[in-house]
C-alpha cells in the first residue's frame, strides 16, 4: 500500500513540478514580449501607455496673421485612465491599429464601448482641466493618435478644438498659412483637417437621425463640451527671438511634409 501511496505522490509531483515550469516560463515569454514590444514602440516614438491631454485655438498676432496655438492640460498613465484591462487591451488594440495608418488621425469610438471610452475621458479632462478663461465657448473633444509624417513622437491624445475655429480647417487652403510655433504643429493642422471632416459627418447624422425620430445614443464619437478655456496668446518679443531665447511664430514647414501631402493630394 505504501509503495502505490508513494508512487501516485511521485507522479502527482512530477505533474506539478511540469505544471509550475510551463507557468514560469509562459509568464517569462509574456513578459520578454511586451518588454521586446514597449522597446520598439520607444524606437519608433510611440508611447502608447501614457494618455495626453491638450487644447488648441487659433488667434490673430498684432501683424494680422493667424496663428495655431496648441497647449497641453497634462497626461496620464493609459492604466490610470481605464482600470478593466479587457477596455485597456482594446483602446491599445485602436491606437496601434491607428499607427500603421499614417493618414488616419481620428481614434473611432464607435458604439457602446466608444461611448463609454468618451465618458470616462470627459471625466478625467475635468479632473485635470483649469478653466480659466474670460468666456465660456463650445469645444470639441475628440481621440486622436497623430501620425502624419514626419513625427518624432506620438501618443494618444485627447485633443480639444475650439468650435468656432473649425470651419478654418474646412480646405487646406484656408489652413495652410497658419503660423505655428512649433515646426511639428504642422502635422497638426493636418489632424484638425481630418476632425473637420469627421465632425461634418457626425452632426449630418445625429441630424437625420433626430429627425427620422431615431436614436443618437451611440452616434456621437466627439463630444461638444462647454468650457472657460483662456485663450490668451503671448508673443514672443523681437530680444527674445534675436537672442534665440524664444522661437518666433512661423509658417509650416510643408516641404518637411512633401510625401504626406502628395498622400493626401494637397500638394
Amino acid at each position: 500500500m505504501w509503495e502505490s501511496i508513494w508512487i501516485v505522490a511521485h507522479e502527482e509531483s512530477i505533474g506539478i513540478v511540469i505544471g509550475a515550469a510551463f507557468a514560469l516560463l509562459t509568464a517569462w515569454l509574456a513578459r520578454w514580449w511586451r518588454r521586446r514590444r514597449e522597446m520598439q514602440e520607444i524606437d519608433h516614438g510611440q508611447q502608447f501607455q501614457q494618455l495626453e491631454f491638450v487644447y488648441a485655438f487659433v488667434s490673430t498676432g498684432q501683424d494680422g496673421l493667424r496663428r495655431l496655438i496648441v497647449r497641453m492640460i497634462g497626461s496620464l498613465p493609459l492604466k490610470v485612465f481605464v482600470a478593466k484591462d479587457a477596455i485597456r487591451s482594446h483602446l491599445l488594440g485602436l491606437t496601434r491599429e491607428s499607427a500603421d495608418n499614417e493618414l488616419n488621425s481620428v481614434i473611432p469610438m464607435e458604439g457602446k464601448l466608444g461611448s463609454f471610452v468618451l465618458r470616462e475621458l470627459h471625466g478625467h479632462l475635468r479632473t485635470l482641466l483649469e478653466e480659466t478663461g474670460i468666456h465660456r465657448e463650445w469645444w470639441v473633444m475628440v481621440p486622436i493618435l497623430e501620425t502624419y509624417r514626419p513625427l518624432q513622437y506620438i501618443a494618444p491624445t485627447v485633443l480639444l478644438i475650439r468650435k468656432s475655429d473649425l470651419d478654418l480647417f474646412a480646405s487646406f487652403e484656408t489652413c495652410k498659412h497658419l503660423l505655428v510655433h512649433h515646426g511639428s504643429d504642422a502635422a497638426k493642422i493636418l489632424t484638425l483637417m481630418e476632425v473637420h471632416r469627421a465632425f461634418a459627418v457626425q452632426q449630418r447624422h445625429l441630424a437625420e437621425a433626430r429627425q427620422a425620430g431615431q436614436s443618437t445614443q451611440y452616434l456621437e464619437e466627439m463630444w461638444l463640451l462647454d468650457l472657460c478655456l483662456s485663450t490668451d496668446m503671448l508673443e514672443p518679443t523681437a530680444e527674445e527671438v534675436e537672442t534665440g531665447t524664444l522661437k518666433p511664430f512661423r509658417q509650416p514647414p510643408w516641404d518637411r511634409f512633401a510625401a504626406t501631402l502628395a498622400a493626401l493630394r494637397l500638394h
